[in-house]
């Protein structure tokens, strides 16, 4: 499994499944960090997979 393809804790599902899109992550509001550490849902990127569609 390719690094941009692992899914994070704060992901719905995995990056590239069909009907999702990045967001923003709630738990940092983007920012990748929480309190000065690497973000855990995020990973420290400060984006989330998030389910768009009606599956």
């Amino acid at each position: 499994m390719a690094e941009e393809d692992r899914k994070n804790p704060g992901d719905e599902d995995a990056p590239g499944t069909k009907q999702t899109g990045e967001n923003i992550c709630p738990t940092c509001n983007g920012s990748g960090e929480l309190n000065q550490k690497p973000c855990p849902d995020c990973d420290g990127s400060g984006r989330v997979t998030v389910i768009v569609g009606d599956a």
